[in-house]
């Protein structure tokens, strides 16, 4: 009984590593999808629920590694995203991430300091996952791998508009094009001799085509995306848990009409620090940051000076 016990507070270790954020950038468009997709495999006939809230606030102006001294610009997204994961059997499971965003964008001319803001608001695009575990976690190895894949749902809306005009992509809730994804995970415990669990999450997304504007062009292709996290968590035998993991991103430049797009695409590399609170066996509740250590993009981009969410994680069964 006390080895299961272990095994749940392992999970929910696991469980509080889901981070929430997508970097991005000038041109990256509605919710933070791809690097939600963290959460292990679930137990047969278990349901898992987990509802983010998540606040990025890009500030920072970059040319390739170089920060730029530019406050003209800034932009804040609000997003809120509910995943949920059921356990078909002992090796498979499926989850479903469903979502709403928010975008608030200021510029402010140079020239003669007006200012004009811009928002959107509506319902995100949502990602089908279904996971199949090679190696199921045990309470005696505490070894698990999990490979997964699925696709993007273009649920949001990528046709508003502001005055009649339409918006730009990256302030669209949605995408407006299907996506496919391959998505790995693995995690290692080490209880009773250590309270420390280390745990990897690589994921790819392969992304279609958004016919914006009609007629003969090929439309609007958002560039394909690699993510890899790396980290550790700490289990205390108190209520809060520790946790603290490296994240890289990286992104192909963005394409209209077949044709690369400049100032979009590159290189992120994030820290991401987090506390997990255990109200109990089943239920979480999580603070989590991301910081920027490194980046190198393609051309000048407005990107994330820094996001913070709060998570609850909730197993039934």
């Amino acid at each position: 009984m006390k080895y299961k016990k272990s095994v749940v507070l392992l999970l929910l270790i696991c469980a509080g590593f889901s981070q929430s954020s997508w970097a991005q950038a000038c041109c990256s468009a509605g919710t933070p999808l791809l690097s939600s997709l963290e959460l292990p495999s679930t137990a047969r006939g278990n349901l898992q629920f987990a509802l983010t809230y998540e606040y990025n606030a890009l500030l920072d102006v970059l040319s390739g590694t170089r920060t730029l001294e530019d406050d003209t610009r800034r932009r804040v997204t609000h997003s809120v995203l509910l995943e949920t994961s059921y356990g078909l059997s002992s090796t498979f499971s499926v989850s479903a991430l469903l979502t709403l965003v928010q975008q608030e964008r200021r510029i402010v001319s140079p020239f003669d300091g007006t200012e004009s803001q811009l928002s959107a608001r509506g319902i995100g695009d949502a990602v089908v996952l279904f996971k199949h575990s090679l190696v199921p976690l045990n309470i005696f190895s505490q070894l698990e791998v999990t490979i997964g894949g699925g696709a993007k749902i273009p649920l949001g809306s990528s046709t508003l508009t502001s005055g009649g005009i339409l918006l730009p992509a990256d302030m669209q809730p949605g995408t407006g094009a299907w996506d496919g994804i391959l998505w790995a995970y693995g995690s290692k415990g080490f209880l009773p001799t250590l309270p420390l669990n280390i745990f990897a999450t690589t994921s790819y997304r392969f992304t279609g085509v958004n016919d914006r504007f009609g007629g003969e062009h090929e439309g609007y292709k958002f560039g394909n995306e690699f993510i890899v996290s790396v980290g550790v968590g700490y289990r205390t035998d108190m209520l809060l848990d520790f946790s603290l993991h490296f994240r890289f991103r990286h992104t192909t430049p963005d394409q209209f009409g077949g044709s690369g797009i400049p100032n979009t695409g590159g290189d992120w590399f994030y820290l991401i620090p987090g506390i997990n609170v255990k109200s109990s066996p089943n239920l979480t509740f999580r603070a989590s940051g991301q910081l920027p250590v490194y980046r190198n993009l393609k051309g000048t981009q407005l990107t994330t000076s820094f996001t913070a969410s709060l998570t609850i994680f909730y197993i039934l069964g």
